[in-house]
């Protein structure tokens, strides 16, 4: 098989993990508060990862910038606990293209906090994503749900801690990342939730051990899918996780997706896609020139 079709069956084994672990998250949503499924989930992926990093050396995991790990982990601690509470709130697919937004809400950030620039097109296609969002909600038409805008805010703190990421993989492995992130959520998760702690019941277990695992699989799937192909080739395959989580939501908790939730999501993935293709034509453009 061509590198390129390896990276889209790797991304579609990233888009399969993630469906599952918004299922356990679903299914853990009634047994557990959603900081605690941080922590849960964390605990699992440190688990998983300890005996990789013992087989690698340790020295793997060093790092100099632990302030940043911490910082960019406290902001995605708050998009993953925003996650989980709106799976047990909104219908699967609407939190999925809620989530889409976080390339946008990345690009802002980026050139807000770091000095990105950002061009008319670029600007456009930012506007046109929150556009999408606009559609997905209806304020004025129907009245947005909590869960709705903390999904939204969720998705906000997720780009925030991308960007925090492009600074952290120039110096530090992909191993050390994953490591620290499931390290520092676990503490930030058992700290938020230990005097209000409910034990999980034995039923839950399996549904714990999937959302842990698939939390790992989806980033090493996702790491591998981009190695082995470009950009512009893995990102559509991603926008298959709105489908299937639809059909998933609705065989599992009969859950049907009205159609501007389409429409919306269609708009968020237009903009993010041609930011994609931007990007992957910039270098071809630079040479021929």
């Amino acid at each position: 098989m061509s590198p390129a079709l390896r990276g889209a069956l790797w991304m579609v084994l990233t888009v399969l993990s993630f469906v599952a672990m918004a299922v356990a998250g679903r299914e853990l949503a009634g047994a557990m508060s959603p900081f605690e499924t941080v922590a849960v989930r964390s605990l699992v992926g440190i688990i998983v990862l300890l005996p990789i990093a013992a087989m690698q050396g340790f020295s793997v995991l060093s790092t100099k910038r632990l302030k940043l790990h911490v910082a960019r982990n406290a902001v995605h601690f708050v998009g993953q606990v925003s996650w989980f509470y709106a799976l047990g709130s909104l219908a699967l697919a609407m939190v999925t293209a809620i989530e889409f937004t976080m390339s946008l809400w990345a690009i802002v950030l980026a050139g807000l906090f770091i000095g990105e620039r950002i061009d008319a097109r670029r600007g456009a296609t930012v506007v046109i994503g929150f556009l999408g969002v606009l559609v997905i909600l209806r304020p004025g038409m129907q009245e947005v749900s909590a869960a709705a805008l903390i999904m939204l805010m969720g998705a906000g703190f997720y780009g925030g801690s991308i960007t925090m990421v492009k600074s952290l993989t120039r110096t530090e492995s992909a191993l050390s990342v994953v490591f620290y992130m499931n390290v520092i959520q676990f503490l930030l998760g058992l700290a938020v939730s230990v005097f209000d702690w409910t034990w999980p019941q034995w039923h839950d277990a399996p549904w714990i051990f999937l959302v842990g695992v698939c939390g790992l699989t989806a980033h090493y799937t996702f790491a591998r899918a981009l190695a082995l192909a470009d950009v512009s080739v893995v990102s559509p395959i991603d926008f298959l996780r709105l489908p299937a989580t639809a059909v998933v939501g609705f065989l599992a908790y009969a859950e049907v997706v009205d159609i501007w939730v389409w429409v919306g999501a269609a708009l968020v993935f237009g903009a993010n896609y041609y930011n994609v293709w931007r990007a992957s034509r910039r270098p071809a453009v630079a040479a021929a020139r």
